[in-house]
This record gives C-alpha cells, sequence and structure tokens, in this order.
C-alpha cells in the first residue's frame, strides 16, 4: 500500500506543480498580456509553451526539493526522460502511429458534429484561429514535446517506482484527459493516447518514442485543418466516419499490445 500512495504522492506533486503554474498565468500574465485565461481567447499554443516552460522550471526545483528532504541522491533530472536513440524502423513505425491517432481524432470530430456535439470540433477551431499557421505548427513540436517530457519523461518515471508499471500508465492516462480541453470526447481520447504513450515509453525507454507519435499526430492535424482535409470530413457519412476511427483505433491498438509483448529494448 505504501507504493501506492507514493505514486500517487509523486503525481499529486507535480499536478499541484501545474496547476500552481496556471494559476499564476491566469492571475498575474493575462492581466498584463490581455490574452485571456488560460486555454481561451488569443494566442493559446504560446500560453501552453509558456505554462509548460515554466512548469518544467518549477519541477526541477521540487525535485531537488523533495530528494534533498529525503535524503537521496537522485538521477539528474535533465537526464530522466532519456533521449537514446532507438531503431529507425520503429521511428517509422511510431509516426504511423501519430498519424493513425488523427485519423482516429479527426473522425470522431466529425462524427460528435454530425450529432450536434460541436465543443470537440470548436476547441480545435479555436486553437487553430488563434495565432498564424507556422505558430501552429512550431508548437505542434515544441510545445508537445515539452508536454511529453514533463507528463512522461517527469512525472511518470518519478510515479512508476516500485510498483507495477500497469497502474502508473493507468493513472497518467487519466491526469492527461483531465487536462485536456475540448470536452468528454478529447478527455476520453486523452485516455487512450495516455496508455499508448505509457506502453510504449516502458518498452522502448526513450522519449523520442513518443515524441515521435505526439508530434506526427499534432502536425497533421493541423495540416489536414490547413489544407481542408479536415473540413472536408464532414461531408463523409456516418458509416464511414465509424469505419475510419474503428480501423485506425485497431491499428493503435495491435501496435500497442505488440510492443507491450515484446521484451524491453536497452535503453
Amino acid at each position: 500500500m505504501k507504493r501506492y500512495v507514493s505514486m500517487l504522492g509523486n503525481y499529486l506533486l507535480y499536478v499541484m506543480v501545474i496547476i500552481l503554474v496556471i494559476c499564476l498565468y491566469n492571475i498575474v500574465i493575462d492581466p498584463v498580456l490581455g490574452w485571456g485565461q488560460f486555454g481561451q481567447g488569443k494566442n493559446i499554443p504560446i500560453q501552453v509553451f509558456m505554462v509548460l516552460v515554466v512548469t518544467i522550471a518549477l519541477s526541477a526545483i521540487v525535485y531537488a526539493i523533495k530528494y534533498r528532504i529525503l535524503k537521496q541522491t537522485p538521477v539528474n533530472f535533465w537526464s530522466l526522460s532519456s533521449f537514446s536513440p532507438i531503431k529507425l524502423s520503429f521511428s517509422i513505425h511510431m509516426i504511423t502511429m501519430g498519424l493513425a491517432f488523427t485519423l482516429l481524432n479527426a473522425a470522431s470530430m466529425k462524427l460528435l458534429l454530425s450529432y450536434d456535439l460541436p465543443t470537440f470540433n470548436d476547441f480545435t477551431e479555436e486553437y487553430f484561429a488563434s495565432v498564424p499557421f507556422v505558430y501552429i505548427i512550431l508548437s505542434s513540436v515544441l510545445t508537445t514535446a515539452l508536454e511529453l517530457i514533463l507528463f512522461i519523461g517527469i512525472m511518470f518515471n518519478e510515479a512508476r517506482k516500485q510498483v507495477p508499471v500497469f497502474w502508473s500508465i493507468l493513472v497518467i492516462a487519466l491526469i492527461i484527459a483531465a487536462l485536456q480541453p475540448g470536452g468528454i470526447a478529447m478527455q476520453l481520447l486523452g485516455v487512450a493516447l495516455g496508455f499508448i504513450y505509457g506502453s510504449i515509453y516502458v518498452r522502448l525507454p526513450s522519449i523520442w518514442s513518443v515524441l515521435l507519435i505526439g508530434i506526427a499526430f499534432n502536425i497533421s492535424l493541423f495540416v489536414m485543418k490547413k489544407i481542408g482535409w479536415l473540413d472536408s470530413m464532414a461531408n463523409m457519412s456516418e458509416f464511414t466516419l465509424i469505419l475510419l476511427a474503428a480501423v485506425m483505433a485497431l491499428y493503435l491498438i495491435f501496435s500497442t499490445l505488440w510492443y507491450w509483448r515484446k521484451p524491453k529494448e536497452a535503453a
């Protein structure tokens, strides 16, 4: 029981840091810049980038203080995530998984829109319109990288010590989902994405594995929006959208299970 309390305590510690930084943004930065509360209004990608940079910097301080209190010598904070290279074949597979999640995401978005549930679609539109497209692409790389370093490289790595890895993956998936904007649909997809990230990362213990999935997902989604493919999916039949979502979901499930069953790669 003590190990599970420790896992939850580690997660709670870093979630509190995230909440603190978001509150500071809303109270201190928003009145100065006038962009709107965090996740709303103008320059949403830049808001997220700023919050993530400050959160990671503050997490490094919290990390040092925690281990000083525990009188332990920890792994260097900046090497927690592990940036060791992965095989080219794995890299290509990660990219295809990111593209599959894009299609699952897009099909789900348009299917919900057809049922007059526009929250998921509306947030994507607001995010896309909040900054120039070049900022969207930069955000898809830089912000996604920072997000995954924080959630997987730092929070997940700190929490999964001495507990069965499934429970650590479950909790980080729920945390990722809880912090997702765009309504319940995006949160459910966030749970799925959290399970994929955690399961892949424990078998390919390099942050590059999940970075490739996340960056490929975000870039391809907004490129689809830019060239009109995402909007054109609204013209697809309900059956086609369901079929597309199901096929992509199965590809992601089987890919994740394949890594889950294979031996852990050397870092």
